[in-house]
């Protein structure tokens, strides 16, 4: 088989931009935009908290470790209410004193309020004067001092400045709101850090229940979609690829809901919180430390592009993998009475490092990502570190503030930092959403009528076959012009060699796939006009093929319909005469079965599936090759019991033993799609046709058997 035909290769799914993908899953939040605000509210506080504390060690170095030397105002004890416009004041030796912000509000007090005059403590040659004038920082290692008993005449340039010593008990003195103020930052800082981190806890369940909760839905939604799917989808399609898509795609989008949107936000709301503090702290710093995003720019595009690829073809390979285990378990053992095993383990080997490989790549390109993030971060730290050191030294800028600008920095690139996991996180799930919005944007092929008619609770059982075509695929006919009557109450067989079309006759019935030409009517009305769950409800197939699911033996009988009543259940095991057998087990009716009943045999599984059958009491009633895996003395019961039954129902059986289907009322023998001949077992023996060729051939085969016992 060709690639193009084998349903393992996925097609890649890239039909969807990005703007459509996360318009449609930001779409799942609106129910919840109330607690998505309130995460988004929570993640503000905690960034305001965030950025307030290495401003608060700012306002420490330059307010308090260096506060000291700042510029001062002072005046007489008497003046003291006129400097408190001004700031904290403090008293010593009959003086009133307060400090100012920094060198800049100093200047823009000049000339200075009459009243009030300049002063400022500076350190000079080990000790600290308080010198009647301010000194900037930047003259303060040009200035010599001419001491003489606790006076000195500080000279500068272009000014000459008295002072007088300032023993230790002065220094505390001034020193004593320094105290004071490292204690209220350290209260305002434990308070930022404990805020931060009850919100954090509160924003960290809140947005876990969110994001599950939307799971959840898009999760239900998929498998409700799937159950409106037509056979054909699932013919495309193999399990193993349905099971990724429902499961680990849904869960891709996971931290898209319950992280990354929220967080990718508040990383935003940092990033333009620590811009404009920085502009507002040194415009020139600022800048130099913003001289490497166009560099990340270039190197995040390029990380998008290829990014996504990878997560596109990893989905895609694990697509693969997934549906080639799930139908190689399912085979397993197929593979071992072959001696397959190590040519399934080539291809498996094959699939594995397919995936291996993808996930490679996406591994390398976030091992680029990540340490060039953090490389321009350390670029732009060490630009800061050249420029604000020489900037201090010359007292263009204070300590302090280089200090918050190293801190900032490092705050800025980590969100870029953590980009990457983010970014591939937003892809993954891209990626996913791309997979289910496929899915979930192709219609089922058959649908309900837009006004679909309503048929009596009890139908007559009438079908009609009027020049019924029919194809799998394109125009290649399964069934040709096929037209019949089954008149109610009628037990009609379908024979004919493997490939003639009876079981696709079957298969239409209910629609599970619908027709290209003619009608197929139930009662007089087309089948395409009544509701699928109403007609289904109409029909009960036994299939050569049982599925029993994971559960006890009542709930497969029932199917989990509450409105079979338990007597009900054994009623139908009787009447299969399986119900001793079920009696005969420890836990009886409540037996566990295995993985699709894999404890059972098969002539068990296929009178489970009468009884099931039987169960749902069906006014119709098919079976499809339903006796094959029942031995001969079983199905002489179940052929009574069937017998029984179909009193009163119309009764369809496909089947390829013709001495299962001789007492029925019509036999219909399909060849190539036609309908070659209709009669009974008697009138198409007397035809000498199709039919009796068929019923020589199997006689001849059993004639041989006879005689050997």
């Amino acid at each position: 088989m060709s690639d193009k035909h084998d349903i393992h290769n996925e097609r890649e799914v890239s039909k969807y931009t990005d703007s459509q993908l996360l318009s449609r899953l930001l779409s799942y939040t609106k129910p919840y935009w109330k607690m998505v605000l309130l995460c988004i509210t929570l993640a503000f506080i905690i960034v305001v908290s965030d950025l307030a504390r290495p401003y608060l060690i700012k306002v420490a170095i330059d307010g308090h470790i260096n506060g000291i030397n700042k510029p001062m105002l002072a005046a007489s004890s008497a003046q003291a209410e006129q400097l408190k416009a001004y700031g904290d004041v403090t008293e010593w030796n009959g003086k009133a004193y307060v400090r100012l912000d920094n060198e800049a509000a100093a200047k823009k007090l000049e000339p200075i309020p009459a009243g009030l005059e300049k002063t400022q403590i500076v350190r000079l040659q080990g000790k600290d004067w308080l010198a009647a004038g301010w000194i900037p920082a930047a003259e303060q290692d040009k200035t010599t001092v001419s001491a003489n008993d606790g006076k000195a005449v500080l000279q500068t340039t272009g000014q000459t400045i008295n002072a007088e010593r300032l023993d230790q008990a002065g220094l505390e003195v001034f020193r004593k709101q320094d105290y004071v103020g490292f204690f209220k930052l350290g209260v305002v800082f434990l308070l930022t850090v404990i805020a931060a981190a009850i919100l954090s806890y509160l924003q960290s369940n809140l947005l876990q229940y969110t994001g599950q909760t939307i799971i959840f839905n898009i999760r239900q939604k998929l498998f409700d979609h799937l159950s409106l799917m037509s056979m054909s989808y699932f013919d495309r399609n193999p399990v193993g690829r349905l099971v990724v898509r429902v499961t680990q795609d849904t869960e891709s989008l996971n931290q898209l809901y319950s992280q990354v949107v929220v967080n990718l936000i508040k990383d935003m709301i940092v990033l333009v919180g620590i811009i404009v503090v920085m502009l507002q702290m040194s415009l020139k710093l600022a800048l130099l430390s913003f001289a490497v995003l166009p560099f990340l720019a270039a190197l995040t595009f390029w990380y998008r592009s290829e990014i996504r690829e990878a997560q596109r073809a990893s989905r895609i390979i694990l697509s693969r993998l997934n549906a080639f285990l799930a139908e190689n378990l399912s085979g397993i053992r197929i593979t071992q009475l072959f001696i397959r095993e190590e040519r399934q383990q080539e291809q498996f080997d094959d699939h594995n490092n397919g995936y291996y490989r993808a996930g490679m790549r996406g591994t390398v390109i976030n091992s680029i990502f990540q340490p060039a993030i953090g490389f321009m971060g350390n670029l732009a730290i060490a630009l800061l570190l050249w420029y604000g050191g020489a900037s201090v030294i010359e007292g263009g800028i204070t300590f302090g503030i280089v200090y918050a600008f190293t801190h900032y920095v490092r705050q800025f690139f980590q969100p870029l930092m953590s980009l990457a996991e983010k970014y591939n996180q937003i892809q993954t799930a891209m990626v996913g959403a791309e997979r289910i919005f496929d899915m979930l944007d192709e219609e089922p092929s058959i649908v309900d009528a837009e006004r679909p008619k309503k048929l009596p609770a009890h139908v007559r059982g009438e079908i009609v076959f009027e020049n019924v075509w029919f194809a799998y695929k394109d125009e290649e006919w399964v069934l040709r012009d096929v037209s019949f009557t089954i008149k109610p109450g009628q037990t009609v067989a379908f024979v004919g060699a493997t490939g003639a079309g009876k079981s696709s006759i079957i298969q239409l019935i209910n629609r599970f796939y619908d027709i290209q030409k003619g009608s197929i009517k139930l009662d007089g009305v087309d089948i395409r006009e009544v509701a699928m769950d109403d007609l289904r409800h109409y029909i009960s197939i036994v299939q050569q093929d049982v599925f029993l699911f994971t559960g006890d033996i009542a709930s497969n009988i029932r199917l989990k319909n509450e409105h079979i009543t338990d007597e009900q259940v054994i009623e139908a095991a009787k009447m299969v005469h399986i119900d001793e057998y079920i009696r005969s087990l420890p836990q009886g009716y409540q037996t566990l079965l295995g993985e699709r009943g894999i404890n059972l045999s098969l002539g068990q599984r296929q009178l489970l599936s009468f009884a099931r059958a039987i169960a749902f009491r069906p006014q119709i009633l098919i079976l499809d090759e339903a006796t094959s895996n029942i031995d001969t003395e079983t199905e002489l019961v179940v052929q009574d019991a069937l017998h029984n039954i179909s009193a009163g129902r119309t009764t369809l059986i496909v089947a390829h033993r013709l001495s299962t289907i001789q007492h029925a009322d019509q036999i219909i023998v399909m060849h190539k799609g036609r309908v070659r001949e209709i009669g009974n077992h008697y009138q198409l023996l007397a035809q000498r046709g199709y039919y009796y060729r068929l019923y020589e051939l199997q006689y001849k085969e059993q004639k041989p058997m006879q005689k050997a016992r």
